[in-house]
Formats: structure tokens, sequence, C-alpha cells
């Protein structure tokens, strides 16, 4: 029995569904990656500065808001780049280690000691210590600080990408220019003096500039009209001089036989 003409346009429907819904089934998967892939990329663009918060508490110390944190922590730095100019960091660790360890040791067992003299059950005096102030990391807590060092890291090289790679010409070479004064330092002072020299410019530096607005304003301005002008005057000069070497030589050129000199071109053609 042959099927009729309903039947075979019932088998042809279904026929272009399964290949429709095989088509769809297909194509998700790649679909669904490249949106994926796009809105992974959208977002590693939208990174947020995460030194946001630290740039406006950067801002109070140097500026001297609080004068006394700004100058306990000023004083603190400073200390700590002279103890670490005479002594090693690594034994200082270890000798206060071995000093508040075994300090602590002395007294943990004088105080069981007494216990037992006096009859008493001897006792840790750090056993509330131990039982309900562990040290350890939260888990969750854990993941928050991954999440934000992941995030800063991303940051960062995000940063140094978009330097590296040059996405912003003049920011490169102000980078370039910084990273050449740096490198130019380094090769005549320490970096532990270049570091205290840089903290105690960062701190006052800026107050100073405050304090002193309009007169440094006035003074930058002119040093800038300065060197603007200087600028101007040899690019010109540079210009005149290039000119004439260009001129100088396509003479050689033409005495040698290097080249055609145009005139003699136009006359032959």
């Amino acid at each position: 029995m042959e099927p009729t003409k309903e039947t075979q346009k019932e088998l042809i429907e279904e026929t272009t569904n399964m290949l429709e819904k095989l088509k769809e089934v297909t194509a998700n998967p790649s679909t669904q990656n490249d949106k994926d892939h796009v809105e992974k990329k959208r977002q590693v663009k939208n990174i947020e500065n995460p030194f946001k918060n630290l740039t406006h508490r950067v801002t109070q110390l140097v500026y001297w808001e609080n004068p006394t944190h700004s100058g306990a922590i000023l004083a603190a730095s400073l200390s700590f780049l002279i103890f670490t100019a005479y002594y090693s960091l690594f034994n200082t660790f270890f000798a206060l280690a071995a000093i508040l360890i075994g300090v602590n040791w002395i007294y943990v067992m004088g105080f069981k000691q007494f216990q037992s003299l006096i009859n008493q059950k001897p006792v840790n005096p750090h056993e509330h210590l131990l039982v309900n102030k562990p040290w350890y990391i939260e888990r969750e807590d854990a993941e928050k600080y991954l999440d934000s060092i992941i995030d800063t890291a991303n940051f960062v090289l995000l940063e140094a990408q978009r330097i590296a790679l040059v996405d912003d010409p003049m920011r490169t070479m102000r980078h370039v220019f910084m990273f050449y004064i740096l490198w130019t330092l380094g090769t005549w002072i320490s970096f532990r003096t270049l570091f205290g020299i840089g903290l105690i410019l960062s701190f006052s530096t800026p107050i100073t500039y405050q304090k002193n607005k309009e007169f440094v304003d006035e003074k930058l301005y002119q040093f800038n009209k300065f060197l603007r002008s200087h600028f101007d005057r040899g690019l010109t000069m540079a210009k005149q001089h290039s000119g004439g070497v260009y001129e100088k030589a396509k003479s050689f050129a033409v005495t040698k036989g290097l080249v055609n000199d145009d005139k003699t071109a136009k006359k032959e053609e």
C-alpha cells in the first residue's frame, strides 16, 4: 500500500522538525561558548580599580589630615628602613621567635609547677585561648581574600599590557621616561636609599605644594613656557638644517651620477 500525499507531507514535516532540533542541539554549545567568551571578555575589560579605597587613604596620609597618624606611619617606615640597613630580617624574626616562645615556655611551666605546689590541677594558663580562639583562617574569609588578590593581579596585568603594547602612546612614553629615571637613579644609589628619599618626598611634597600652590603653579607655567619656546625654536632649526642637508645630499648624488637631476629629466622627456 503506497503512502498518501498527506502521509508523505506529515513525514516530511516530522523529518524537518527533527533536523531543526538536531541543529539546535549541535549549535547551542558553540553559541553558548561564544556568548560566555564575549561576556568573560567584557568582564575582564571592566575590572574595577581595586586601589580606589587605598588611594583615598594614601591621600589622607600624605596631606597630613591626621598629623598623628601620618607622623607615626612616616616614623615607623623610616625606622624600618634604618633597622634593615644594619640587621637581617631573617635573623631578627627567628631571634624574636626563640626569645618570646622560650620566655612563654618558662612562664607556662612555672605556672603549672606553682599550681602543683598549692595542690591544684596543673592547667595551661592559655587554655581559654587554645579552646576559644584557635589560630586558623576561616574558609569564607580565605575565599574573599583570594578573590581580592585575583582581582588586584588581573587589574595590574591589564594595566601592564596596555602600557607595554602601547594602547595609549603618551601614557606609555610617560612610563618609559619614569622607568628610565628610576634605572638611572638605581645605578647611583641603593634601593633602600632611593625608597627612603621617595618616602620623605611623598610626605613632604604634597603638603608643601598645597601651602604654596599659586607660587608653584606660576613657576611651573613659566618653566613650561620656557621649555616650549626652546622646543619650538629647536624644531624650526632642525627643519631648516635637515632641509639644507637634503639639498646638499641631493646635489652630491647628482654630481656623482647616482640620481638624475629633475631639470635634466624634464629636458630628456
